[in-house]
């Protein structure tokens, strides 16, 4: 299943001006010829791709399903992107893990808390997810609370998943409950209005949204 990510668009608009002046024509003869320029301006267009397999029904205990997710650049320009991933509901956060194994190992589970340090996924994101960094949300603004794909992503790739599986665990019949993970993606193409690159990920975000 997909899900539409918005786009923070940048588009290289082509401008044709054409200026009509007075001509003075002393020969004879002459000869004038005209031509279409066809110009394609860059275009940013990024969609979630999302393998999302979820548990038949909910209980008591860990409850394990597949959701992996990675950012497609769909355009035809590189781009820069960014996440914001969070679970709908607080408490369910708080007893919920992720893991980034492709066989979701029970050794590969970190605990889903938005906390940068201690035993949490992104506190362990680097090491579980390589390429993408977690700004935390008490940081300046604006690129706080945002997963960050550290590499440009070229035109028609794909960035390495965020998560693969997400286990929550609930430990009586009164914690089952339905919830949801809210998976919201942004992307800026790699050069700026100029057309020079930006130095990294970070500039080309602070510019972007400053």
């Amino acid at each position: 299943m997909k899900k539409p990510g918005k786009t923070v668009i940048t588009v290289a608009a082509a401008v044709v001006a054409i200026i009509t002046a007075g001509l003075i024509v002393s020969a004879y003869f002459g000869s004038f010829e005209g031509k279409d320029n066809t110009v394609i301006p860059a275009e940013n267009v990024i969609e979630i791709s999302e393998d999302f397999i979820p548990p038949a029904e909910q209980g008591q205990g860990d409850n394990i399903y597949k959701k992996q997710i990675s950012i497609v650049n769909s355009s035809n320009a590189p781009c820069y992107v960014r996440v914001y991933m969070d679970f709908s509901d607080s408490q369910i956060r708080n007893r919920s893990y992720l893991s980034n194994d492709p066989d979701a190992a029970a050794d590969s589970f970190y605990k889903a808390d938005r906390s940068t340090s201690g035993d949490t996924y992104i506190a362990n994101l680097s090491t579980l997810a390589p390429g993408w960094v977690f700004i935390p949300d008490d940081a300046a603004a604006p690129l706080a609370g945002y997963y960050y794909y550290t590499n440009p992503v070229a035109a028609g790739g794909t960035t390495s998943p965020l998560i693969t599986f997400v286990k929550t665990v609930n430990t009586n019949a009164e914690e089952i409950q339905q919830y949801d993970i809210i998976v919201y993606s942004e992307s800026i193409q790699t050069t700026n209005t100029s057309g020079y690159p930006y130095t990294d990920y970070t500039d080309a975000w602070i510019t972007a949204l400053s």
